[in-house]
């Protein structure tokens, strides 16, 4: 017997062309990864990346979720779909976007369930019930309307664009003493990033949120990051990736959301700068844009200098 495909639509108040970018660009801001993704709380983000779906960690873990098989902008995109399993134990997931009106017509097909012989029905009912893609999608709507009250993060975008320029200017010395090279800072600004996904995502489903940055300095940790990333175009463009993923997060909170007092505890040089309540606001937006970014960019030219 066939096993039918799952299919749900979504009508979103976009163009395609902006409804497959979001879907596709944004999905670490907007994919409910606290209770839909493979590290639960810990989760840093979900980004497509050389032909895959890849979630990561706080710590720089990371779990592929799928394999691109069509990427057609902004009308259709194909991935096989094995989250936790094996990639031969997949499914396939087809997501297309059509103009309707004033917006998008968004529809997700879920199939391939015949892979799984016997067990084909009971793989299929864990995605047709309530909170599977019906929810997963409400998420994504949510992202794709505009704000009731806009959050003017150009400070913080144009802190990042400087911290890119300098990163990419490249022709960076060896540290002095037990300094962090030009991919340490590279890494610990992405995986910096990826905590502070975690938190947005933990005030956006109501979770208990806390942030801080002993692990994205954990020398170990920056290394594995770095050896995953393979190159230092790479490491620049994962760091990209994250800077897109905090914005579009940081945007999709409700002022009452960016106003939560979240316990921060920050390290600097070992030294513990803040262990206490702080409105997120504050750290999430002009810290990182007045404080964190601009004291990396200094260290990345201090490493030119050398």
């Amino acid at each position: 017997m066939n096993t039918p495909p799952i299919l749900r639509a979504a009508w979103v108040p976009r163009d395609p062309e902006a409804a497959f970018a979001i879907f596709t660009q944004e999905i670490g801001a907007w994919w409910p990864l606290p209770s839909h993704g493979m590290f639960g709380g810990e989760a840093g983000g979900l980004c497509f990346r050389n032909g895959q779906l890849v979630e990561h960690a706080t710590d720089g873990r990371e779990t592929v979720w799928g394999q691109v098989l069509a990427w057609e902008p902004p009308e259709r995109l194909v991935i096989t779909w094995y989250p936790g399993q094996d990639h031969d134990d997949a499914s396939q997931v087809t997501v297309t976007f059509s103009a309707d009106g004033d917006g998008t017509q968004v529809l997700l097909r879920h199939d391939g369930w015949e892979a799984f012989g016997d067990a084909a029905m009971a793989r299929r009912r864990g995605y047709a019930g309530p909170g599977a893609w019906g929810s997963v999608l409400d998420h994504y709507c949510d992202i794709t309307e505009p704000p009731l009250e806009l959050l003017d993060l150009t400070e913080l975008a144009d802190a990042y664009d400087a911290f890119f320029a300098e990163a990419e200017r490249g022709g960076f010395g060896d540290p002095l003493d037990e300094a962090w090279n030009a991919d340490e800072v590279l890494a610990h600004v992405a995986l910096n990033d990826a905590a502070m996904v975690a938190v947005c995502q933990a005030l956006a489903h109501g979770r208990p949120a806390r942030f801080d940055n002993v692990i994205c300095q954990d020398r170990a940790v920056l290394a594995g990051w770095i050896d995953r990333a393979g190159s230092r175009e790479a490491l620049v463009d994962r760091c990209r990736v994250s800077a897109r993923q905090v914005q579009a997060a940081l945007r999709r909170l409700s002022p009452q959301q960016l106003a939560t007092e979240v316990h921060c505890q920050l390290l600097h040089d070992g030294e513990v700068m803040v262990d206490a309540p702080r409105p997120w606001h504050a750290v999430a937006v002009e810290v990182q844009a007045t404080r964190h970014l601009p004291a990396h960019i200094e260290q990345l030219a201090e490493l030119r200098a050398t």
